[in-house]
């Protein structure tokens, strides 16, 4: 049955606009005689109420925080470049040492990190608790999982939040989501358009690989902190390995969670068709091994050495919206020749970071040499 409307007494209206108009003078005149200093304005205590709001953070903790928070340090590298690709670098006053001294296209893209201060060593838990109070900072976002880091902090009297270490690519949306409404202002917005573009790159790649059975998707292995370290189940690295058409073979057998050894006999064992390094250095020692010599991207010269800009492609950043299409192509050159990863990469520093990148940088990007 269609809902109908009611229609009001038009005198019944203006006669309740009167009342409303006449009890709204009475209490503005109360307000105003009130001279004693004692009692905030209605509007002074709303302004005052605004200014923090309390969040739960990715570890699961109720924190109040500040609304715009103006003075924030990082403890992880990877934080600092979301924060900058979410329009907040600016408020940035504190970062681990490895924002410093690595990764020297985020220095080029914005001189100013460079005068920021190194609060954390890094190894992004040992932090000077002189120079963090020096920062006069209003916020600190930690990674989680370090309780003891959080009460060091917090008994300084430093709001904490804790943001996950994107095991995946839904829980890297999410940190990036959780980043910008505790930044506020435009950063949701840039949020929205980042899980965006992830969830489209996450389309291209399911549309490409219609069809390809399991037998056709090669095994790939990944290094992380040296050849003989790698990641397994639960990581991000098997996230995209899976996503991209590949088979992270660590994971095949039974390795779990990140920076895991195994030793050259597993790997020559299990035979991966591609290793993706995160360093150059893990492929130039395992071309030079003799006990990598029979594994079958050795022979094939699939040693590929994993791209990185203002932060590493494979683990853990924002920039790990690039990744999956990479591998993805680099597996399957067929299923994706009209990608054009050049154009990619450009198309996202000029969206999220504004800014135009070169030739010459773009193949720095996919070709990098430093650590």
């Amino acid at each position: 049955m269609p809902a109908t409307r009611q229609r009001r007494n038009p005198f019944a209206a203006v006669l309740a606009a009167l009342i409303a108009a006449l009890i709204a003078l009475v209490t503005l005149t109360a307000c105003g005689s009130d001279s004693d200093g004692d009692s905030a304005s209605p509007a002074t205590a709303s302004s005052a109420a605004s200014t923090t709001h309390e969040v739960v953070d990715m570890g699961g903790r109720h924190v109040t925080v500040p609304t715009h928070p103006n003075r924030i340090v990082t403890n992880y590298p990877a934080v600092t470049q979301i924060i900058f690709m979410l329009g907040g670098i600016e408020r940035v006053v504190g970062v681990p040492l490895s924002n410093l001294t690595t990764l020297p296209l985020f220095k080029k893209i914005y001189p100013p990190l460079a005068q920021k201060k190194a609060v954390f060593g890094s190894d992004t838990t040992t932090v000077n608790t002189e120079t963090l109070l020096g920062q006069k900072p209003d916020l600190v976002v930690l990674t989680a999982g370090n309780q003891a880091l959080v009460k060091k902090i917090t008994d300084l009297g430093v709001p904490v939040v804790q943001i996950a270490s994107f095991p995946n690519y839904k829980k890297l949306n999410e940190g990036v989501e959780f980043l910008a409404d505790v930044l506020g202002g435009e950063a949701p917005k840039r949020a929205q358009q980042y899980v965006e573009y992830v969830d489209e790159n996450v389309t291209t790649i399911n549309k490409g690989l219609e069809g390809i059975p399991a037998t056709d998707r090669p095994k790939l292995y990944y290094t992380a902190n040296s050849p003989l370290n790698t990641e397994g189940g639960g990581s991000i690295i098997d996230n995209w390995s899976t996503l991209a058409g590949g088979v992270n073979v660590a994971t095949a057998h039974g390795v779990q969670g990140t920076m895991k050894d195994v030793s050259a006999e597993s790997i020559v064992q299990w035979d991966p068709e591609y290793v993706f390094c995160r360093d150059a250095s893990s492929c130039r020692a395992i071309q030079a091994d003799p006990r990598w010599s029979s594994v079958s991207a050795v022979r094939d010269k699939h040693l590929i050495v994993n791209p990185r800009g203002v932060f590493v492609w494979a683990a853990r950043s924002a920039e790990e919206a690039l990744q999956p299409l990479f591998v993805a192509k680099t597996l399957h050159p067929a299923q994706f020749a009209d990608v054009s990863i050049e154009n990619e990469i450009k198309e996202f520093y000029k969206t999220f970071y504004s800014y135009d990148l070169t030739d010459a940088e773009v193949t720095g990007i996919l070709n990098p040499t430093q650590p």
